[in-house]
C-alpha cells in the first residue's frame, strides 16, 4: 500500500512539475555586427558539436534575424562560421524564451564588448558572469600574468618534462610518439612536470578555481532554475579535469534537487549518464553496454560480440587523426593475439552519412569489426562521458572489467603478454 501511495505521489509530482507545464518556445533572435565581415553564424545547442550540428544564419548588411522554435529552454550558442572553420572560436551564449533576444556582436578580439539582452534567464546569465568576473578576476589575473611571463621565458617545465616533451615531438614512431605524449600529459596532470616557481603559481591558480567552484555551487543551490542547471551540467562535464577541486557529494545533492524539479528536461538524463560514467568507467570498473549499427543498418549489441573475450572497445572517428593512428598501431597486436581469443571492436562516430567512415576503413584496413555511431543516435559518447572528444579506447577482460583506458598498443601488448603467458 505504501509503495502504491509513493508511486501515485511520484506520478503526481512528475505530471505537475514545472518543466512539463511549460509550452514550446518561440524565440526571435536578432542582432547587429560591428568590426567584422563575417557572412554567417551557426546556431547550436551548447552541448552539441557546432562542426556537425546546428543551423546556419546568414548575415546581411551586418544584421541577422532568425525565429528559433525549441521544445525546452536550454543554453544555446551563436558561433561565427569563419571562426569555427579556423578552429578558434568564442561562442555567444543565450537562453531562448518566448519573445526576443537582441545581440550586439563585435570582432574576435573585442569579444568582451558583445552585449546580449532579453529574456529572464539570459539576463541572469549576464549578471552572474559579471559578478563572477568582478569578484575573482582581481584575484586570479595577476597570478596568470606571472605564469605567462614564465612561459615566455621557457621556465614553466622542469627538466624531466622538457626531455619527455622533446622526445614526443621528435619521435618518428607513431606508437612511441603517442605513448610519450600520454606520459607527458600524465606528468602535467599530476603536477609533476612544473618547475618549482611555476608549480607555486599553478597551486595558487587552482586554489582560486576551487573558490570559484564553491561560490558557484552556492549560487546554484540558491537559484534552482534552468540557468543554474546548465552551470551544474557544465561542472559535471568538467569533473575529470577539475580533479579534487569539487566535492562529488555536493554535485549529487544539487543534481537530486534539480532532477526532482525538472524530471523530463534533457539536462536530467545528460547528467545521469555522466554520473553513471564517473562511477563506472574507470580501471577496475565495468564497461557500459550499448548498441551500434553495421553499415547495412543491423543493430549490434556490444556485449554479445565481446562476451567472454578479452577485448578492446575502440571509439574513434574518421576525422580524428590521433584516433586513427592509435587504431593502426593496434593492428600488429590484434594479429599477434587474435588466435588466443583477443578481439577489437571499432565504433566510428560520424555525422550526416557514412561516406568518410567507409573510406577510412578501406584506407586503414582494420581487420576487425567496425560499427558506426551516426549522428550520436545511440548516445554512446555521452554514456562514456567523452561527448566533447573524438574518441577513446578501453581494454576489458572476459568479465567486462576495464583493465586500461586509452592505452597505447605497447601497453595493450604488455598486458596481454601477462594474461596469455
Amino acid at each position: 500500500m505504501l509503495q502504491i501511495k509513493g508511486l501515485v505521489i511520484l506520478i503526481f509530482s512528475i505530471l505537475f512539475s514545472e518543466d512539463l507545464l511549460s509550452q514550446n518556445i518561440t524565440c526571435k533572435i536578432t542582432g547587429q555586427i560591428s568590426g567584422r565581415d563575417s557572412e554567417s553564424l551557426i546556431l547550436v545547442k551548447a552541448q552539441e558539436d557546432a562542426r556537425h550540428n546546428g543551423v546556419k544564419i546568414p548575415i546581411v548588411d551586418n544584421r541577422f534575424n532568425y525565429e528559433l522554435k525549441a521544445e525546452n529552454i536550454e543554453k544555446y550558442q551563436l558561433i561565427f562560421e569563419d571562426e569555427l572553420l579556423e578552429g578558434a572560436f568564442r561562442p555567444i551564449d543565450f537562453f531562448p524564451e518566448n519573445g526576443t533576444i537582441q545581440f550586439d556582436l563585435h570582432s574576435f578580439d573585442e569579444f568582451e564588448n558583445n552585449e546580449v539582452t532579453g529574456g529572464q534567464l539570459t539576463s541572469k546569465m549576464v549578471d552572474f558572469e559579471k559578478q563572477r568576473k568582478d569578484t575573482f578576476q582581481p584575484k586570479i589575473r595577476p597570478i596568470e600574468l606571472a605564469m605567462d611571463s614564465l612561459k615566455g621565458e621557457g621556465l614553466v617545465l622542469n627538466e624531466k618534462a622538457k626531455l619527455l616533451l622533446s622526445a614526443a615531438e621528435n619521435s618518428e614512431n607513431p606508437d612511441d610518439k603517442n605513448r610519450l605524449f600520454v606520459e607527458f600529459r600524465t606528468l602535467m596532470k599530476n603536477n609533476e612536470g612544473y618547475s618549482k616557481e611555476a608549480l607555486g603559481y599553478k597551486m595558487r591558480i587552482d586554489s582560486v578555481h576551487k573558490e570559484i567552484l564553491d561560490w558557484q555551487n552556492e549560487y546554484i543551490e540558491s537559484n534552482p532554475d534552468i540557468f543554474s542547471y546548465s552551470l551544474l551540467l557544465e561542472t559535471f562535464q568538467r569533473k575529470q579535469s577539475l580533479k579534487n577541486k569539487v566535492d562529488m557529494s555536493i554535485l549529487i545533492k544539487l543534481y537530486s534537487m534539480f532532477a526532482h524539479k525538472y524530471p523530463s528536461h534533457p539536462y536530467t538524463n545528460q547528467i545521469y549518464e555522466i554520473i553513471e560514467a564517473i562511477n563506472t568507467i574507470e580501471v577496475g570498473g565495468r564497461y557500459i553496454d550499448f548498441n551500434a549499427n553495421t553499415l547495412e543498418g543491423e543493430s549490434v549489441r556490444i556485449s554479445e560480440v565481446i562476451k567472454g573475450k578479452i577485448a578492446v572497445i575502440d571509439l574513434w572517428a574518421s576525422w580524428c587523426s590521433p584516433c586513427r593512428r592509435l587504431s593502426l598501431s593496434m593492428i600488429p597486436v590484434y594479429e599477434k593475439y587474435k588466435d588466443k581469443g583477443f578481439l577489437i571492436v571499432g565504433v566510428g562516430r560520424e555525422y550526416n552519412n557514412a561516406e568518410k567512415f567507409t573510406v577510412a576503413i578501406e584506407k586503414d584496413k582494420y581487420p576487425w569489426l567496425n560499427l558506426i555511431e551516426l549522428d550520436d543516435e545511440n548516445g554512446i559518447w555521452n554514456k562514456y562521458n567523452i561527448g566533447n572528444a573524438a574518441g577513446c579506447t578501453y581494454l576489458v577482460d572476459k568479465n567486462g572489467e576495464i583493465l586500461a583506458i586509452h592505452p597505447t598498443a605497447q601497453e595493450i601488448d604488455n598486458i596481454l603478454k601477462e594474461i596469455y603467458k
